[in-house]
């Protein structure tokens, strides 16, 4: 008798986790509740972004460039968005990735594909298959129960995770050389914390986005030599972008934090 009570309990609680509407429904709910700040934020990166787009020549990288720039800047502002859900509780993100984070990746794949960024495509490949497709999958379920656990890095997993960058990036850079990559340097160090990053997003560590404020860093000082060096038309949206991105790193690095036992 007793089982039988847990394990309605259990299904009720399922079921209770699982959202029953549509896909559209759900984003709809995923963008409601957000804290003001970070549709400020969005609105701010959209309008340079179509400013960049109108007063410089249109030809299809550009338009790729916004579009790709777009979803991105909406799915991160999201990811590290505070704010609601309809139960009034207090969330640390709002997730809209999947579908729309994997119409940005693929733009960013040939952006970077069209650089000769050899590494950053494949640093959004990683994205896409740790955090844009298990989205896409159990969206229903995403972030409820044990996905919603937010936890911290101990001393031990810190070293290590510098180690694991460290020795990457090393190997990733001669073979960037081999590769003709446009910049083996940044690009290399940028997949090597990137990747790294993503994998603690996919097992919900906060530090992800401490790396990803040391992976902006990275990015910005890749896109800026384009700029200088010419060897990308989408240089400065991109450059921008990851300054955008920036600013969303410290967003979500304030509302993620470890859940509290």
């Amino acid at each position: 008798m007793d089982n039988n009570v847990k394990g309605n309990a259990e299904s009720l609680q399922t079921s209770a986790n699982r959202f029953e509407g549509t896909y559209l429904q759900w984003l709809k709910e995923e963008l409601t509740g957000w804290d003001r700040f970070p549709w400020w934020l969005f609105g701010l990166g959209v309008g340079f972004q179509a400013a960049t787009l109108i007063l410089n020549p249109i030809n299809w990288i550009s338009v790729l460039s916004f579009v790709g720039i777009f979803f991105g800047m909406f799915c991160t502002v999201a990811m590290g968005a505070g704010g609601y859900n309809k139960q009034g509780e207090r969330v640390a993100s709002h997730a809209i990735n999947g579908l729309l984070g994997a119409i940005s990746v693929v733009a960013y794949v040939i952006i970077n594909l069209n650089a000769h960024h050899w590494w950053s495509v494949l640093d959004q490949m990683v994205f896409f298959f740790l955090i844009d497709l298990p989205l896409l999958i159990n969206w229903r379920t995403w972030g409820q129960g044990k996905n919603n656990v937010i936890k911290g890095l101990n001393v031990k997993q810190w070293v290590a995770v510098v180690i694991t960058i460290l020795a990457a990036w090393g190997g990733l850079y001669y073979v960037g050389i081999i590769l003709q990559d446009s910049n083996p340097l940044w690009d290399a160090l940028a997949l090597a914390i990137g990747a790294v990053a993503s994998w603690l997003c996919f097992r919900r560590y906060s530090t992800t986005y401490t790396l990803w404020l040391v992976s902006d860093a990275v990015n910005v000082a890749l896109w800026f030599v384009a700029l200088q060096e010419g060897y990308s038309q989408a240089a400065l949206p991109m450059l921008f972008m990851t300054l955008f991105y920036t600013a969303t790193a410290l967003l979500g690095k304030v509302n993620w934090r470890p859940s509290k036992n």
